[in-house]
């Protein structure tokens, strides 16, 4: 009987070992949890406080915007440990945390210098940055044309290859009869062509007289452009089937702020009438006789 007793015994005080570990080990993961989240709503808390009293060029509804909404906070690290390649595993780390106005493209950057968990960020300056939607279609396309002609224009010299591998080519429209048997290559119907832009990549030939292009059909956007035919031609019949410029990439025009604001109509000044000379009426003065002494 004592042996059974001391069997259950021991089983009981292993049981409450167990549970009290697992116990512990719970509140530490929930504290390091709470913790880190602590951090992070300080260092937001900090960042609005800094841009609200730093920053002088936000408007009345981008300061409200800021006082009631959450950031994007963004990272990169400084410092990786060795044989990690994660942001996170940094100990020093560029935090950003930043707010974006509904409607605006100007973004009010917070920088500062903390670790991965946001515990010792303190705000040093105020960056305004526009960030704009990467031009995906145009970089596509580009490169499209850049490997036509690399790989079909091998008749070209080698400096000529190079202009259309490393320089920024002009885009412009044309309307170039397109070669059938190209078409049917690209398996581009009739029906499908009338729905697409005929866009056209220059490069300078190294000759003033003369460029290299290729010329290829896609979206306006040139989404899904793909080349059809190219090579080296001269100015003047470029010109002869130029349609009109466009502008792509970095050469595309930055358009103005999303929320325009309405003009105030012009109010003309009324226009006020002088009052008229009032003639005053002429009185005879009285003679006076001179009196005879």
């Amino acid at each position: 009987m004592t042996r059974k007793l001391i069997k259950e015994l021991i089983k009981m005080k292993l049981r409450l070992f167990l549970t009290i570990l697992a116990s512990l080990s719970l509140i530490i993961i929930l504290n390091a949890c709470g913790t880190t989240d602590y951090y992070r709503d300080r260092a937001v808390q900090r960042a609005r406080k800094f841009l609200l009293e730093e920053d002088r060029t936000l408007t009345l509804a981008q300061r409200e915007y800021v006082k009631f909404n959450k950031p994007v906070i963004m990272g990169t690290s400084i410092f990786n440990k060795l044989g990690t390649k994660s942001a996170t595993s940094g100990t020093l780390s560029h935090v950003c945390i930043a707010w974006i106005a509904p409607g605006r493209k100007n973004a009010h950057v917070v920088f500062g210098v903390s670790d991965n968990r946001l515990r010792y960020w303190t705000p040093n300056r105020v960056i305004i940055k526009r960030y704009d939607k990467p031009a995906r279609e145009y970089h596509a396309a580009r490169s499209a044309a850049m490997l036509y002609g690399v790989n079909n224009l091998l008749y070209l010299s080698n400096r000529q290859l190079n202009r259309i591998r490393f320089e920024v080519p002009e885009t412009i429209v044309t309307d170039y009869k397109l070669p059938k048997d190209n078409l049917k290559e690209k398996k581009i119907s009739d029906k499908q062509l009338k729905s697409l832009v005929q866009i056209t990549f220059v490069w300078s030939s190294g000759r003033p007289s003369h460029k290299v292009f290729v010329c290829g059909v896609g979206a306006k956007d040139l989404g899904g452009w793909r080349p059809i035919f190219g090579g080296e031609t001269p100015v003047s019949e470029l010109r002869d089937h130029f349609m009109g410029p466009t502008a792509f990439g970095q050469f595309a025009p930055i358009p103005e702020e999303d929320i325009k604001v309405k003009k105030s109509p012009k109010v003309k000044a009324p226009k006020v009438e002088t009052p008229k000379k009032v003639e005053t009426p002429k009185v005879k003065e009285p003679k006076v006789e001179e009196v005879k002494k």
